[in-house]
Formats: C-alpha cells, sequence, structure tokens
C-alpha cells in the first residue's frame, strides 16, 4: 500500500522509464558520475494528529502483546490496523 498519491507516483513512474531510455545510451563511467550527483527523492508526510481512544484494558494488553511479537510498537499497530479498515470501508462505499 503506497502512501504517494496516485498522480505523483504517475509522474515518477514516467520520470523513471525516461531516465531508463536515456541511461541505455549513457557510458557506464558517464552513468556513475550521474549518479553520485544525484538527489535522493524525499517524500513529505503530513505531520500525525495525536487522538485518545478509551479501550479495555484487556484489548490493550493484547495489542501490546501482538505488536512486541511482530516488534513495532503498539501504537503503530494500531495505526496501521485502523488504516487497512479505512481502506476496507472506503473501497465498499460509494460516496
Amino acid at each position: 500500500m503506497s502512501k504517494l498519491p496516485q498522480r505523483i507516483r504517475t509522474r515518477l513512474k514516467r520520470e523513471a522509464q525516461i531516465w531508463n531510455s536515456s541511461i541505455v545510451k549513457e557510458a557506464p563511467e558517464d552513468v556513475s558520475r550521474l549518479l553520485d550527483k544525484a538527489d535522493f527523492f524525499v517524500a513529505h508526510r503530513p505531520s500525525r494528529q495525536p487522538v485518545s481512544v478509551r479501550l479495555d484494558p484487556f484489548d490493550i494488553a493484547m495489542l501490546k502483546r501482538i505488536a512486541r511479537k511482530k516488534g513495532i510498537p503498539f501504537s503503530q499497530l494500531m495505526s496501521m490496523w485502523l488504516h487497512e479498515k479505512i481502506d476496507q470501508e472506503k473501497t465498499a462505499l460509494t460516496f
């Protein structure tokens, strides 16, 4: 699941195709030099908003246990699950 908007993904794919077609014509030394000078792509994400939710203590304990087994913070696991569920519901709804 990509966090980038579709228009940006499309633009990046187009740019990658242009680079791939032009890089074939270049000498390996020139390609190395160009790649050394290239900038990294940075996708800026909007800041997250804190939210308070009242949960059952047993649910919190189970959530922490599952997160620990997966090796991620429990708040990140909650965020992932919530995002997945929102995507499921969004595709099921017709606006």
